[in-house]
């Protein structure tokens, strides 16, 4: 749930970053083949795209947020699974950008992906400073 709404009704627009698509969507991709990981996928697009709806569920978790800027977890179930959200354990590490109307799927995880000796928060925490520190440094300045 965002503890600060979006400013506007505008449909935003999602897009995967490299990395998350190199090392965490071809995961998915490979464990539930055929149309169960295109469904997915496209379900966390469409979800992603109307994300005023989303803002006040317990579908995302707002972890930082700095003028025009959020960083979000999303929950996701994939496709015919029959597991809800929440308790699948999948999420992905999203940050906006209400100025540009545009949202970066940093990750795509599942609970699984974390190392055992590390919480998801510190995991999340030091991904995002060594792979994209442009992002923390918008959320720290405010840019």
């Amino acid at each position: 749930m965002f503890t600060n709404q979006l400013p506007d009704n505008e449909d935003y627009r999602v897009l995967f970053s490299e990395y998350s698509e190199r090392y965490f969507v071809k995961t998915f991709a490979k464990k539930y083949k055929g149309k169960q990981w295109t469904v997915t996928q496209k379900s966390i697009f469409q979800d992603l795209k109307r994300i005023r709806e989303l803002q006040k569920t317990q579908q995302v978790d707002e972890l930082q947020h700095s003028g025009k800027f959020w960083l979000f977890k999303y929950d996701f179930a994939v496709a015919q699974t029959g597991v809800s959200a929440k308790k699948s354990g999948n999420r992905c590490l999203v940050f906006l950008d209400a100025s540009r109307y545009l949202q970066t799927v940093i990750l795509v995880y599942s609970k699984n992906n974390i190392p055992k000796n590390r919480n998801e928060t510190d995991f999340l925490t030091k991904t995002l400073s060594k792979q994209f520190p442009e992002l923390q440094d918008k959320l720290k300045n405010n840019l």
